[in-house]
C-alpha cells in the first residue's frame, strides 16, 4: 500500500481515559454500514450524523448548561443573536404579535422590529415594570413575550413569575434572557419562565474569547429548535463550546469575584458628588446572592463629559462586551442601544450621560481608582494623569 495511503488511514490516539473532555473537531462522522446511516439520519437510532447539529462537544456544552439551569434539554448556537432569530423563526408565523421589555439591547428590540416586520411579524416594547401596560399591550395575537432580568444597562428586574401566571393564561411563550445574572445568581426556568437565553460571551465566556447564544427549557420546545439549527446552520463551533464547557466550571467562583468588585464600585459612586444616580442590584432590594456585576451610572454633564469620562481611563477598557476579567466600559445611548431613537432612548431612561460599567476581576481599589481620576478628568476638564 502507498505510503501516502498508509498515513491519510493511520490511527488517531483514543483519547477515551483524558481527564479534560477532548475537543470533537471534526465535520462528519463515519458510520459501520449504509444501514446505520439511514438509521441516524432518520432518527431511529441515536447517534453523531454531521457536525451541523449533532457534535460531541456542542452536545457537552449544551447538557452541562441544561443542568444549571434546570432544563430537561438546551441548544446552542453560533451568537446570541442567532438564538432570538431561532426563536422568532421556530415559534412565530405572518400575523403574530410580540411585546418585548423596554430598553433591552438595541439589537434584539431592531430584529424584532425592522426585519421581521418584514415579514408580518410586529413587535411593541413595554416597561418592564409597568404591569398595567403589559396587560394594555396584550394582544389576542400575542405569541411570545422576551424580557432581560436584569435589564442592560438600567439594570431592571422583571416580574418574573407575574408574567409567568400572564403568559400561562394566554398560552404565550415566554422567554427570559439570563446573560447578565447567569445560571449561578438566577434560574428563570424555576420561576415559569419557558424559555431562558444566554450570550454565551459574556459572563459564561468569562475572557472575551468567544462569540455565541444558547437557549434551555423543556424538551419539547428545545426539539423545535433543534429542527430548525439542522435546516439554518447558525451552529456553535466545536472549539467555541469546548472553551464554554471548560469556561462553565469556573463560572459560580468568577461571578463572586465580579460581584464583590462590584459592590465595593458602586458604594463609592453612590457619594460621588458628580454621579447624578447609579443603577445596581446593589440599590435594589434583591437577595445578595443574586447581585449583577454590571452597572451604570449618570455622570453630571450629559453626554459631553461621559465621552470625557470614558476617554480618560486608562485601566477601564473601551470595550462593549461584558463578562471579560478585564472591567468594561461603553456609553450605551452611541452604542449598544444607538438603534433606539432619541424618543425611545429618553422614554426607556437611556441618558445621553449614562456610562455602563461591568466590574472585572482586577483590584477594585485599581479600577476605583481610575474611576476617580476619570471622572475629574471629565468635570473638572483636567489632562488624564493614571498610571
Amino acid at each position: 500500500m502507498d505510503s501516502i495511503t498508509q498515513g491519510i488511514h493511520s490511527n488517531f490516539a483514543d483519547l477515551t481515559d483524558s481527564h479534560a473532555p477532548a475537543i470533537s473537531m471534526t465535520s462528519a462522522y463515519d458510520f459501520n454500514s449504509a444501514q446505520e446511516a439511514k438509521d441516524r439520519f432518520s432518527g431511529k437510532v441515536t447517534g453523531n450524523v454531521y457536525s451541523r447539529f449533532t457534535n460531541p462537544s456542542v452536545d457537552n456544552f449544551q447538557r452541562k448548561l441544561a443542568i444549571m439551569e434546570g432544563a430537561e434539554s438546551a441548544i446552542a448556537f453560533s451568537s446570541g443573536m442567532s438564538a432570538y432569530l431561532a426563536l422568532a423563526v421556530s415559534f412565530l408565523k405572518q400575523g403574530d404579535h410580540v411585546l418585548l421589555a423596554g430598553g433591552i439591547f438595541g439589537t434584539t428590540t431592531h430584529l424584532f422590529r425592522q426585519y421581521f416586520d418584514k415579514f408580518g411579524i410586529t413587535a411593541k416594547s413595554v416597561n418592564v415594570n409597568n404591569k398595567e401596560e403589559w396587560k394594555k399591550k396584550l394582544l389576542p395575537t400575542t405569541k411570545m413575550i422576551i424580557v432581560e432580568s436584569p435589564s442592560n444597562p438600567l439594570i431592571k428586574m422583571a416580574d418574573i413569575q407575574w408574567l409567568s401566571t400572564l403568559t400561562k393564561a394566554n398560552n404565550i411563550i415566554f422567554v427570559v434572557d439570563n446573560t447578565l445574572l447567569t445560571p449561578v445568581n438566577q434560574n428563570p426556568l424555576k420561576m415559569g419562565a419557558d424559555l431562558v437565553l444566554h450570550s454565551t460571551g459574556k459572563f459564561i465566556d468569562g475572557q472575551g474569547r468567544t462569540v455565541g447564544g444558547v437557549i434551555a427549557g423543556r424538551k419539547a420546545h428545545i426539539d423545535i429548535l433543534r429542527s430548525y439549527l439542522r435546516s439554518s446552520g447558525t451552529c456553535m463551533s466545536a472549539f467555541d463550546a469546548w472553551v464554554l464547557s471548560h469556561s462553565l466550571d469556573t463560572l459560580k467562583a468568577r461571578m463572586a469575584a465580579h460581584i464583590n468588585n462590584a459592590k465595593a464600585i458602586v458604594s463609592w459612586l453612590n457619594i460621588n458628588p458628580n454621579v447624578r444616580k447609579v443603577y445596581s442590584t446593589f440599590n435594589s432590594l434583591l437577595d445578595s446572592s443574586s447581585h449583577c456585576p454590571v452597572f451604570s451610572f449618570i455622570i453630571r454633564g450629559g453626554e459631553d463629559t461621559a465621552w470625557r469620562c470614558i476617554d480618560s481611563m486608562c485601566l477601564i477598557s473601551r470595550c462593549t462586551n461584558i463578562g471579560d476579567t478585564k472591567t468594561l466600559v461603553t456609553h450605551p445611548a452611541t452604542t449598544t442601544h444607538a438603534r433606539y431613537t432619541d424618543e425611545e432612548q429618553a422614554h426607556y431612561g437611556i441618558d445621553k450621560g449614562l456610562i455602563r460599567i461591568c466590574a472585572g476581576l482586577e483590584s477594585s481599589e485599581d479600577i476605583i481608582h481610575d474611576l476617580a481620576q476619570s471622572i475629574s478628568c471629565a468635570v473638572d476638564r483636567n489632562v488624564c494623569n493614571a498610571p
